[in-house]
Order: structure tokens, then sequence, then C-alpha cells
């Protein structure tokens, strides 16, 4: 795998805004508020990314990652010491995403963190009941939508070991 160096990275294309990276590692290169797309293959041991950075699959993180908000992530895995929008994540699954609901296909956001289940969906952030009491707040219990984002919670719940929070 290649190794890029600073030079190499601050040399690579921007399209739309963008940076565009190879699959490679990026362990020596600071790439924090950057707007990137990372090919897939990539390798990342001790970073810190800003908003707005997305990751092809097999893209693969080690210890001391963080993560700005509206980062997107297909397929990767996490090691140890990762955080999201500043709180620790959990060993093992540290996340899942579900797309597809409400009236604009919404993709929403479960992460395992030590402090609990938290839920990015939308411009909603919040725990996994205050996610809960969101959507009753504003959807009929019977709704589609309101059926779809309560079966994601208690899909979340299961995933990451909490089935007592299924609702």
């Amino acid at each position: 795998m290649k190794m890029f160096t600073q030079a190499e990275f601050n040399a690579m294309p921007i399209e739309a805004g963008i940076k565009q990276c190879p699959g490679g590692d990026y362990r020596n290169v600071d790439i924090a508020n950057q707007r990137c797309s990372f090919g897939d293959g990539c390798s990342f041991e001790g970073c810190r990314f800003g908003d707005v950075c997305s990751f092809g699959a097999w893209c693969s993180f080690g210890k001391g990652c963080s993560f700005g908000e509206g980062c997107r992530f297909e397929g990767c895995s996490f090691g140890k010491g990762c955080s999201f929008e500043g709180e620790e994540a959990k060993e093992g699954q540290p996340y899942i995403a579900i797309d597809g609901a409400g009236s604009v296909a919404r993709k929403s956001y479960f992460f395992n963190l030590k402090s609990g289940i938290r839920v990015r969906s939308g411009c909603f952030v919040g725990s996994l009941q205050e996610f809960r009491r969101k959507v009753l707040d504003d959807c009929e219990p019977m709704e589609i939508k309101a059926l779809q984002y309560l079966g994601m919670a208690n899909i979340a719940a299961v995933t990451f070991g909490y089935p007592e929070m299924v609702e």
C-alpha cells in the first residue's frame, strides 16, 4: 500500500471543492479540516478528520481517530480509541447507518458510544430515548415514518446489545 507524504497529499486534485484521494496509507498526512473523498483500501492511524469527509468501502481506522460532523462511512472498521462527534466509541461495531426512511429517504446514524447510543438523523442529534420521543412528538404512532424510525431505533438497540431498550 502506498504511503503518501504531505506534499503528495497537498498536490492531489480538487473536484467540486473536494480533494480526491486514491487508496493508500495517510498516517503521515495532516488531514484535519479538509474536504476529502478517500478511495477504497485507505488506511489511517492517529488521524483527525474535519467536516465533510467521505470514505470508500474497506477503509480502516486505527487508534486515536476522531471525526467531525457530516462525515460519511461505507463499510469501514474502526480501531480502539476512535470517537464520533467528540465522544469515545465502544469497542466492536461503533455505528450503523440506515437509509431510506421518511419522506426524503433520509440516512440515520446510530453511534455505539461509551455514554450510550447517540443518533444523528437530519438535523436531530441526541440519545436513542430522545430520538424516540422526537419521532412520537412529530408523527402519529402508526404513521409509516414513525414505524420506520422506531424500527431503526430497535435495530440499533439490539445490534449494540441493549435488548432492554427495544420498545
